[in-house]
C-alpha cells in the first residue's frame, strides 16, 4: 500500500511539473521585452515597431501605422498584486527630448492611411453657360478606398490595448498607437509614460511609470 500512495504522489508531482513547463509564470512573460519597469507589484513592458516590414508582419500591408507616420507600441502590463489595478492608458504618450507624442485612435490611423477623396471643384469654362435651377457646388467623387480604410480600421483595433482594469495576478497586452505628427523620433531618447495607476481596493497610488525605449534604438 505504501509502495502504490509513493507512486501516487510521484505521478502527481510529474504532472504537475509538465503543466509547469507547459504554462510559465506570467512573470516571465515580460523578459521578452527590452524595456520595462517595475513598481509595487506592477510591471509594464514596451516594445516600439519604428519598421515598416516588421510592422506590415503584424497588422498587413493595409494597415501597417508607420506608413501614416505613426508608431505603434506594444505594451505588456503584469499585475502581481493581491488587489486589481486600474489605469488610465489614455493618457499614455511618448516622450522624445522637449516632443510629446500622443496617442491616435485606429480610425485616424486608418484615415491617415487611406484618405477620403478630395472635393473636385467644377471647372469654369469661356462660353455661355445656360442658366440651372439650383448652384452648383463642388462634385465629390467615389470613395474608393472606403473597404481598405475599414479593413485597416479593424486591423488596428483588434490589436489595441484598451484595458481599464486588471484583476489581481492578471495580465493585459496589446497595442497603442502614437502620432508623431510627421517627425523622426529617437528612440535613444523615447520614454512611454503611462500615469495614474492604483490599486482598487486600497485606493493606493502607484508611481508613474517611464519606460525608456533605448534599448531598441539602432546601434
Amino acid at each position: 500500500m505504501h509502495r502504490c500512495a509513493c507512486q501516487v504522489v510521484l505521478c502527481l508531482t510529474l504532472a504537475a511539473v509538465a503543466l509547469a513547463a507547459q504554462e510559465p509564470p506570467a512573470s516571465s512573460e515580460a523578459q521578452g521585452f527590452l524595456a520595462r519597469d517595475s513598481d509595487q507589484g506592477v510591471t509594464i513592458a514596451a516594445r516600439p515597431i519604428p519598421d515598416t516590414p516588421e510592422a506590415e508582419k503584424i497588422f498587413g500591408k493595409n494597415a501597417a501605422p508607420t506608413r501614416g507616420g505613426f508608431l505603434p507600441v506594444e505594451l505588456l502590463i503584469l499585475n502581481e498584486r493581491d488587489e486589481p489595478i486600474a489605469l488610465s492608458l489614455e493618457r499614455a504618450e511618448v516622450n522624445s527630448d522637449d516632443e510629446r507624442f500622443e496617442q491616435a485612435d485606429p480610425e485616424a490611423v486608418a484615415l491617415a492611411l487611406h484618405p477620403l477623396p478630395e472635393s473636385v471643384q467644377p471647372k469654369g469654362g469661356t462660353g455661355p453657360r445656360l442658366p440651372v435651377p439650383w448652384p452648383q457646388g463642388p462634385k465629390v467623387p467615389k470613395d474608393k478606398k472606403r473597404a481598405e480604410r475599414e479593413e485597416a480600421e479593424a486591423a488596428l483595433r483588434s490589436r489595441q490595448l484598451r484595458a481599464t482594469r486588471i484583476a489581481a495576478q492578471g495580465r493585459a497586452r496589446g497595442f497603442l498607437y502614437f502620432d508623431l505628427r510627421g517627425a523622426s523620433i529617437d528612440l535613444r531618447q523615447a520614454v512611454v509614460y503611462i500615469p495614474e495607476v492604483e490599486g482598487v481596493t486600497s485606493g493606493e497610488g502607484l508611481l508613474f511609470f517611464e519606460i525608456s525605449l533605448k534599448p531598441y534604438a539602432q546601434p
